[in-house]
């Protein structure tokens, strides 16, 4: 059992895991050992069985640990001159020397036949290697059975040009093992450590000293190593040159504690559980030149952490390309305070947040993604590139106008005390007044709508009630009320306007709008066969394979514009039981 140690790298069946509890598990004979997978969907519980907690997991998965026992099947782990060696070099055998040989002819002349054997030849030249890609390969800098000569000493002599190395998913289990390696890699700049797991992870001053042979990378990537906050600071400690870092998957909720590199330009932090863009504030102090923030699919939703929002910040002025793609916002707040939280913004990806699926316009009606889009460029004036789309200079001009369109029509439709509250929504307003001039506001009185205001385009509609054949002062099919009805009235508006012209209270309506469409019915009970080119009158042979499509107006305050595509409506006016014609 002295093998095993909590923190130990393992693989089995090509599976890593790492050693988190050697010992004994009540009510099982025998030594175990606690491990958590790097895959978490392996396991069986999050270190606690029975109700005892053995181990705590790195990963929020609730099932990301097991018991293993030490007697199981291990995989044998490879040196870095192992694994490059099996992935890059190919023993030259008679056949394959033979094979170097051969020429072909095409119309008299000699060309040299270029295949896999030549390609395998010069891969095996690893003198040459510039770019090398050893991840889940069950590398270690050197196993417990090599010298350090064996493990190490060979690799600068054998493969000095690397410049981007890849050593994701490996078995490291120290930032020293890494280090090591990197170090007999001078033109090394680019390194990807994706998914080991790393432990006693020290404090920057040991680390420093310990990691020398990371002094010259430019660029690094961390993702899925389930580092915290100070951890991450201590490995990007440990490279004073990096310029490009990504730190995406590893549970971060907030860089509070956290001082990246000074040298950064660019960092990606996707896939984390940041909620608010203050998360990062730190970013402010620590990295003040730079210029790429990556958060997507986070889970950002608003500027600040809570609603008291305690001081406002600014991220660097130097940050001009943001991603915020995938992410949970549902308000323009956040993006109406982007100006100022990040003033150097020129480029912004924003798409596949939920409030581009459900906007809708000041009267109620549904807008569309390309509205979200013009909505997005009109809030901030300094943007270049929306979605990866450059913004011309006409699609900034409609866009601003029609924002502006959309502010007056929603003081339009709103009483005049709220016109401030409102206009605190748009901190663009004044700016676009000055710039296009300030659009006409007319508002609703209580005798209806400004017949001049957008607000008056009206409804023809034609009412009729079933109850007329026993109350014959309603209109009936044949002899139906037609009336003109502003579409931005609300429903509660349009239950008065039809009860007082029906002499009736507006609480012993029921409105039906009859959309004049049919839908499909419950075909359970259908056995016939559906033609792929089948219309409406043949189906309608059938039976109830179909029926009016009908929709009750139910007294709110949607505008009833929102319920009809074009000019005319027709409204079948039904009695609730126990009604009597005014008095």
């Amino acid at each position: 059992m002295s093998s095993f140690y909590p923190g130990k790298r393992l693989s089995t069946k090509g599976e890593r895991c790492t050693v988190r509890y050697v010992g004994e598990v009540k009510g099982k004979q025998g030594q175990w050992l606690g491990v958590e997978w790097d895959d978490p969907t392996r396991g069986k519980h999050s270190g606690t069985h029975e109700g005892f907690e053995y181990f705590k997991c790195r990963s929020s998965h609730p099932k990301a640990g097991s018991f293993l026992r030490p007697s199981a099947t291990w995989d044998q782990s490879r040196t870095f001159l192992e694994a490059l060696r099996t992935k890059y070099a190919a023993i030259e055998t008679g056949h394959h020397a033979a094979a170097a040989s051969n020429t072909i002819r095409i119309s008299g002349k000699e060309a040299e036949e270029v295949g896999f054997e030549k390609i395998a030849r010069q891969q095996a030249q690893l003198h040459n290697l510039r770019i090398v890609v050893l991840d889940d390969l069950l590398v270690k800098a050197y196993d417990n059975t090599e010298t350090t000569s064996d493990g190490l000493d060979h690799i600068q002599e054998t493969c000095p040009n690397i410049t981007d190395l890849d050593l994701g998913r490996n078995l490291f289990e120290t930032l020293s093992e890494i280090s090591e390696i990197c170090d007999r890699l001078p033109k090394l700049k680019f390194l990807r450590l994706d998914a080991n797991r790393l432990r006693d992870v020290a404090g920057r001053a040991e680390s420093t000293a310990s990691a020398s042979g990371l002094a010259q990378i430019t660029s690094a990537s961390l993702d899925h190593m389930l580092c915290t906050g100070e951890e991450l600071e201590t490995l990007s400690s440990c490279m004073p040159n990096i310029r490009d870092l990504s730190a995406s998957s590893n549970q971060l909720g907030s860089l509070d504690y956290c001082d990246l590199p000074y040298t950064l330009t660019s960092l990606t932090l996707e896939e984390n559980n940041f909620t608010s863009l203050e998360n990062v504030k730190r970013l402010a102090k620590s990295s003040p030149l730079l210029k790429t923030l990556n958060l997507k699919n986070n889970q950002i939703t608003s500027t600040f952490k809570d609603q008291q929002r305690t001081e406002s910040f600014t991220l660097p002025e130097t940050i001009v390309d943001v991603d915020l793609a995938y992410n949970n916002i549902t308000s323009w707040s956040i993006i109406n305070e982007l100006p100022s939280t990040i003033p150097g913004l020129k480029h912004l990806r924003i798409a596949h947040n939920p409030l581009f699926s459900s906007l809708r316009s000041a009267d109620g009606k549904p807008m569309t993604s390309a509205d979200g889009y013009m909505l997005t460029i009109a809030r901030l004036p300094q943007l270049e590139t929306l979605n990866y789309s450059k913004i011309t200079d006409k699609e900034r001009l409609n866009s601003e106008s029609y924002y502006l369109s959309q502010i007056g029509r929603q003081l339009s439709l709103a009483p005049k005390e709220k016109e401030n509250e409102i206009l605190s929504a748009h901190p663009r307003w004044k700016e676009l007044c000055e710039e296009y001039g300030e659009p006409k506001i007319e508002r609703q009185t209580e005798s209806g709508i400004d017949p001049n205001s957008l607000a008056a385009r009206l409804l023809e509609c034609t009412i009729y009630s079933p109850a007329a054949a026993h109350l014959s002062t309603l209109p009936n099919e044949h002899n139906p009320l037609v009336v003109e009805i502003p579409k931005s009235c609300s429903i509660y508006k349009v239950h008065g306007v039809i009860g007082r012209r029906l002499g009736l209270e507006p609480t012993q309506l029921r409105l039906i709008l009859e959309t004049g469409e049919k839908d499909r019915v419950d075909m359970a009970t259908w056995n016939g066969v559906e033609a792929w080119d089948s219309d409406e009158e043949d189906a309608e042979s059938v039976g109830e394979e179909w029926k009016e499509r009908e929709e009750e107006l139910v007294a709110g305050t949607r505008p009833l514009g929102t319920f009809v595509d074009g000019q005319k409506a027709r409204i079948r006016v039904e009695l609730k039981a126990g009604v009597g014609t005014r008095q």
